[in-house]
């Protein structure tokens, strides 16, 4: 699929998945373009847990209890590397993390898989993290930020309409 053919198409699907098992080498290429994201300072704080195994997927599908995560025959977890930086303490992982999430969900799109990002679900909840971090083995220092489906869906989807571009998009004056 073209970048921009994927970019239109990528929604965020939030039913079942069929049980078609998705090729190893497709979810490499899929985590490829997550590390290819943007880093600041290029610091790569983003990293990455795919999940095949359908007994821990069950078992991570307990911890989010999310249709999606327990249907899909793979599960992508998104996993940053807590830090912080200078006497202000800035923080660039989440940066870090979302240009991984989003190159990560255009690349599941284009293979011509659905996904959705559970991140509220997933890191805002420091119980569900605990429970991850010792089902999976996540060292002290990092944190699973969200846990990416994958598959494909049982049914079809499409993104929902957006805003016209021109109500979000102005040049040279903004008003």
């Amino acid at each position: 699929m073209e970048f921009f053919e994927a970019v239109t198409k990528r929604y965020s699907y939030r039913g079942e998945f069929t049980n078609a098992p998705v090729p190893r080498e497709d979810l490499i290429k899929i985590v490829t373009a997550g590390i290819h994201a943007p880093s600041a300072g290029n610091m790569q704080t983003q990293s990455f847990l795919i999940v095949t195994d359908a007994g821990v997927r069950a078992k991570i599908a307990e911890i989010i209890p999310h249709r999606g995560v327990s249907s899909a025959p793979a599960l992508i977890l998104l996993v940053s590397q807590v830090q912080e930086l200078g006497p202000t303490k800035v923080t660039f992982e989440l940066k870090d993390y979302g240009a991984a999430a989003e190159n990560v969900l255009l690349a599941i799109a284009a293979l011509g898989y659905a996904s959705v990002w559970t991140d509220g679900q997933t890191s805002m909840n420091p119980v569900l993290q605990e429970k991850l971090a010792a089902l999976l083995g996540i060292p002290e220092g990092r944190v699973v930020r969200a846990v990416l489906p994958v598959g494909v869906p049982a049914a079809p989807g499409q993104q929902p309409p957006r805003k016209p571009f021109d109500e979000l998009v102005k040049f040279e004056k903004y008003s």
